[in-house]
């Protein structure tokens, strides 16, 4: 589960050097996500994730942290399903005013993301295998 979490880990980084490098994507990605099944399989990535970094808090390096962490994902997957059932108009509109801030704070988002997933690749690296 550990080498699980350090690959999403690093699956978080690339998406936050992506938006860096490239935030016209994420606009597009942005816009897409918007669709009612691709909320849900965003809500369902993020609890899984969550339960993942739950399980693995205790033998990583950052227990207290990285459980943190995975109570916020799991809350923020809960929180994105919940949003689609009952006002995916207002999550409509969050996305709209994001996208009009321009790419600066898409940049800044993904030094965040590129932040965070550091953070949990390194709390989370597998221990190396004896020779």
């Amino acid at each position: 589960m550990k080498t699980l979490a350090f690959i999403i880990a690093l699956v978080i980084m690339a998406f936050g050097a992506g938006v860096i490098l490239v935030p016209s994507c994420f606009e597009w990605l942005a816009k897409q996500a918007m669709a009612s099944s691709v909320l849900y399989v965003i809500a369902a990535i993020r609890v899984a994730f969550g339960l993942v970094l739950i399980s693995v808090a205790s033998v990583s390096r950052a227990p207290k942290t990285i459980r943190l962490l995975g109570y916020l994902f799991l809350v923020a997957g809960v929180a994105t399903a919940v949003m689609d059932l009952v006002a995916i108009d207002r999550v409509r509109s969050m996305v709209e005013w994001w996208l009009q801030q321009g790419t600066g704070v898409f940049r800044l988002a993904g030094i965040v993301g590129l932040g965070l997933g550091g953070f949990i690749a390194y709390a989370c690296t597998p221990a190396r295998r004896a020779s």
